[in-house]
């Protein structure tokens, strides 16, 4: 993985809440965003998520998987988006499948971007550093 490093990372400190259920992508995506100053919460499923957000979680970004075993990663943004309206959020649906109408329009599922699998960490980086304002 050859990523740019900024040592003065905009991702310092950011909260991130990861949902996957491959643990090899879950691991590597806790490693790239942490090595760039990020607090990561990583967990394998919707349920754990939406768990996560009611123990008092709150994510800054969301990266999440669309299709789980147990159900769509949709979910877990709407349990962010209730706990509180005034902060905003930022919402990245990561997937290796092809869903048109997510690829074509991501808020159409409530994410502002959808990022294909194999991810490109440059490109996650980049993303969230501009949708967070950085």
């Amino acid at each position: 993985m050859n990523v740019l490093v900024n040592q003065s990372s905009s991702l310092n400190s950011l909260q991130v809440l990861i949902v996957e259920d491959e643990a090899v992508t879950r691991t590597a995506l806790i490693v790239l965003l942490e090595y760039q100053g990020a607090i990561v919460t990583a967990v394998g499923s919707i349920q754990e998520g939406i768990q996560a957000i009611e123990s008092g979680l709150q994510p800054d970004v969301l990266v999440s998987n669309i299709r789980l075993p147990d159900g769509n990663g949709a979910r877990v943004l709407d349990a962010i988006r209730r706990q509180s309206v005034d902060r905003p959020r930022v919402a990245i649906a990561l997937t290796g499948e092809e869903i048109e109408a997510i690829r074509v329009d991501p808020e159409s599922a409530g994410f502002q971007v959808y990022l294909p699998k194999p991810y490109d960490s440059r490109i996650l980086l980049n993303t969230i550093a501009r949708l967070i304002g950085a």
